[in-house]
């Protein structure tokens, strides 16, 4: 047995916008969904690179920081002040990694890391 994956699941009053706001500020994407027969967005996934968040909704969010690997923060920290959200500026950690966070609308905390943790 060996595990081959993880995918966050978090749950959004709001999916569509979500996803939009995801995909505008942040560049994940593309996404896919299930409907209900009123077209609001029940279940789906917006691609991460080579990784996936799943969406569901509407639902109220229920609290997550997730930590997501970029090759560079200070270009991403760019596209989110461009879409005109207000983030800290990147910056290393004691621990290792270059950083940048943002939380969405919604309350979800990103991590962007550049580079590994080192827990000596």
């Amino acid at each position: 047995m060996a595990f081959t994956s993880i995918t966050p699941y978090l749950r959004y009053p709001d999916p569509d916008a979500a996803a939009d706001w995801l995909a505008r500020v942040l560049g994940f994407g593309p996404a896919r969904c299930v409907r209900d027969a009123d077209g609001r967005w029940t279940e789906g996934t917006l691609q991460i690179g080579a990784a996936r968040v799943d969406l569901s909704g509407p639902a109220e969010p229920n609290g997550a920081l997730l930590i997501v690997g970029v090759d560079d923060v200070d270009d991403l920290h760019r596209r989110i002040v461009d879409a005109g959200v207000e983030a800290p500026a990147p910056r290393d950690e004691a621990y290792g990694p270059r950083s940048c966070h943002v939380t969405d609308p919604w309350g979800y905390q990103w991590y962007f890391w550049q580079g590994d943790a080192r827990y000596d």
